[in-house]
């Protein structure tokens, strides 16, 4: 064998093969850096909403108008370098990716809601300042919308390649589910205009919960839930079936998907009645909490590179 043969042989061997270790090098970073990007992202509601926590209009020295002002400033700076990500990178998504950048701008109003760092008051104190609630509420409507129009977009261009007959169904479930959100938060909202018409006649204000958040409300919140984690399920099922994401999304999002449909059942049987040392099911009733797993779910979206096979 020529010394040249012999030469290109021991150059090809693995020991010697440093494109494929340069490339496996950059791979593995490319995996370490995504990973990290992704587990920032997931926790980003909660550090942007801490950061803006000490200005919360609920601590009586802070001003309402900063608040909003903080969270509208921080909102549009986030919207608008993930529409900037989407104007230069465009040819690298595909249309269920650029969908789910309207789950991932959930960011938003769940940051804002976070940043309150306070429940709902639904003590007769809330009359002093009603617009608190109002805030939560109006930030609630705007992720609905952000949900609404994430499935108008996946469903209207078909973007699974789904049968239309499970299309349809998804489609279905999604209007249930935007349904309920929108009836519900609206009953929300307008409850220190009821509270205060239920004192102006007379009644006893610490009857009004009662009253107002009844029987009724719990068994289309229930339902509502109930819509809203199973179409969660089946749209991580379905995104991780068509490579969209990765598999540690669908893993939690089903995890607390399930408990969330546990949490439905149990609130619905007792009436709210929670048996104690279940009360950690009630975090799983609250209305933003299907809100967060969509979010994560647009993360999942946007941190997986890799286009699907449907737009091969």
């Amino acid at each position: 064998m020529a010394f040249s043969q012999l030469l290109a042989v021991i150059l090809k061997a693995p020991l010697f093969n440093f494109d494929n270790k340069i490339k496996t090098d950059e791979q593995m970073k490319k995996k370490i850096l995504t990973t990290l990007a992704a587990i920032i992202l997931c926790i980003l509601p909660f550090l942007a909403g801490i950061s803006i926590g000490k200005y919360s209009p609920y601590v009586e020295a802070n001003s309402f108008r900063t608040y909003v002002i903080i969270w509208a400033v921080v909102s549009i700076v986030l919207a608008s370098t993930v529409l900037l990500l989407l104007k230069y990178f465009h040819q690298s998504f595909n249309k269920i990716v650029v969908a789910g950048i309207f789950l991932f701008l959930l960011l938003c109003p769940i940051f804002g809601i976070v940043g309150l760092v306070a429940p709902p008051d639904l003590s007769i104190k809330m009359l002093e300042h009603p617009e608190r609630e109002h805030l939560r509420y109006s930030l609630l409507f705007i992720a609905a919308i952000l949900y609404g129009t994430f499935f108008y977009l996946l469903l209207k261009e078909n973007s699974f390649k789904v049968k239309d007959s499970t299309r349809w169904i998804m489609a279905a479930f999604a209007i249930l589910a935007f349904t309920e959100f929108i009836w519900e938060f609206t009953h929300h909202y307008s409850y220190p205009e009821a509270l205060k018409e239920w004192i102006n006649q007379g009644k006893n204000a610490e009857e009004f919960v009662k009253n107002y958040d009844n029987s009724t409300l719990i068994t289309v919140g229930a339902i509502g839930r109930y819509f809203q984690y199973l179409l969660i399920i089946w749209l991580s099922l379905l995104l991780y079936k068509l490579k969209q994401i990765k598999i540690w999304n669908p893993i939690i999002n089903i995890t607390l998907s399930l408990l969330g449909i546990v949490s439905a059942t149990v609130i619905y049987v007792t009436q709210f009645n929670i048996p104690k040392g279940f009360e950690i099911l009630l975090f799983f009733f609250i209305p933003g909490f299907p809100f967060l797993l969509l979010y994560w779910l647009g993360v999942a979206l946007l941190t997986k590179f890799k286009k699907s096979e449907i737009d091969d």
